[in-house]
């Protein structure tokens, strides 16, 4: 264990939170896990200067947020416990993993917990629990209980459905969106069946996406886990097994080899999360709130996302600093799968 204990600030729903806790697990930091609640909103906000969760207080008192960048710093800072491979292909595979999950899988979980009016009222507990200082185990009053349903009620039409809308996973593609979802998990399962990590026995910054995703929804809210269940049961006990690992020895595959098992991941992040982040580029570089992008059903109207192309642009400044014989190596394998042609696109100024 090491010296010097962390805060995690944010919500036992909250995939981002999930993804920072499994984080912590693995690399074995001691850290007390707080909930931001209604009363304890405003300080917590001020301090990281944001509303967004998670957000992770250091020993040193400084506060942090978003789980990316705080995962760079973490790796640097305990290196002999990295989630993030050294080798350039490996390394830039972590890159590209992360950002997909991070910035895709939402659509799975945001449809699946505020679409189905079932799925709603289970969770209006948890939520309306956390917010007044409980944790989901702790019992609620009858009166908070009746309150819960009000709250939630109030957080899906102001956020929920909102939500849905801007990233193109309505009631009305909620259908699609399971299919995509199910056929993933039965690739994710054939993964990580063979492999304890995506990039062998070692956990990497995407590993913890995959976690937070599972901890946070799609174990927890009963409409995702009935797709689950009912696609690919074992992805359940594999994301547990890796929101509670530990750091040790193990290493990722050797020689900067990638798991051939993966090439379904990259598939599918080339056919669908690409195809956002060029025409989601293109609608903010004329200035356009919204952009189209067809996953294969038709257009579907999305809310173009800067924070998207920050995201790509980081990316694409790791691919241009590598060395030449690294970015040889780079272009030798990510290259023929075309999952490097978006982050190589120019910059944007926002």
């Amino acid at each position: 264990m090491f010296a010097g204990r962390y805060t995690l600030w944010g919500g036992e729903h909250s995939l981002f939170t999930r993804k920072l806790q499994a984080m912590l697990n693995y690399q074995g930091l001691d850290y007390e896990f707080k909930l931001k609640t209604a009363a304890s909103r405003e300080a917590v906000e001020a301090r990281l200067g944001t509303h967004f969760i998670p957000g992770l207080e250091t020993p040193e008192g400084w506060f942090i947020h978003d789980s990316t960048p705080i995962g760079l710093m973490l790796n640097a800072k305990y290196p002999e416990r990295r989630i993030l491979p050294t080798s350039p292909v490996q390394r830039i595979a972590a890159h590209l993993l992360e950002d997909w999950a991070d910035e895709w899988f939402g659509r799975y979980a945001i449809c699946s917990r505020w679409c189905f009016p079932d799925n709603i009222a289970v969770v209006a507990l948890g939520f309306y629990a956390n917010a007044m200082g409980k944790f989901m185990h702790e019992a609620l009053t009858p009166e908070e209980q009746e309150e819960a349903v009000t709250t939630i009620t109030n957080v899906r039409d102001n956020f929920g459905l909102k939500a849905c809308a801007n990233r193109g996973c309505g009631p009305d593609q909620a259908a699609a969106v399971r299919a995509d979802f199910e056929q993933l998990m039965r690739h994710a399962d054939a993964h990580y069946s063979e492999h304890a990590f995506l990039l062998g026995d070692r956990a990497s910054l995407g590993d913890f996406s995959f976690a937070g995703l599972f901890t946070a929804h799609i174990a927890a809210d009963p409409e995702p886990r009935s797709w689950i269940e009912a696609s690919a049961p074992a992805m359940l006990g594999h994301m547990e097994r890796v929101f509670n690992a530990t750091s040790d020895a193990a290493d990722y595959l050797a020689e900067d080899r990638l798991p051939k098992t993966l090439n379904p991941f990259f598939d599918h992040m080339r056919e669908t999360y690409h195809q956002f982040l060029r025409v989601s580029r293109e609608a903010l570089g004329k200035g356009e709130k919204w952009c189209e992008v067809d996953l294969g059903d038709g257009p579907i109207k999305m809310r173009s996302l800067k924070y998207s192309e920050v995201s790509r642009c980081h990316i694409k400044k790791e691919i241009e600093s590598l060395s030449s014989s690294d970015r040889s190596k780079v272009d030798a394998v990510l290259g023929p799968l075309g999952i490097l042609d978006a982050y190589l696109l120019p910059e944007l100024v926002l």
